[in-house]
């Protein structure tokens, strides 16, 4: 269950961010981003690799590990916002 809320969490961060980049004044550089998409697949990988991988404590750790991962586009949204990162140069 913990990995389900993590990687909540990470897209509402992230979808929190980028609307707020919105406002702003930047753009969305993925036309098709929403984050129903995002939880969607965040969500069954997670399903898939609790249901493939051994129940180990090394295995949750993994899984848990990966949920995070979902945390990265808000950080690269306040990068961009602070202008720590200049974002991808199209």
């Amino acid at each position: 269950m913990v990995p389900f809320i993590v990687s909540l969490g990470g897209i509402f961060s992230d979808y929190l961010t980028t609307r707020m980049g919105l406002v702003l004044g930047y753009y969305e550089t993925h036309a098709l981003y929403s984050p129903l998409s995002a939880l969607l697949i965040f969500w069954g990988t997670t399903s898939l690799l609790a249901v493939i991988l051994p129940k180990r404590d090394l295995w949750d750790v993994g899984i848990t590990s990966l949920a995070f991962a979902s945390y990265l586009g808000a950080v690269n949204n306040i990068l961009v916002i602070l202008g720590i990162f200049s974002g991808l140069i199209i």
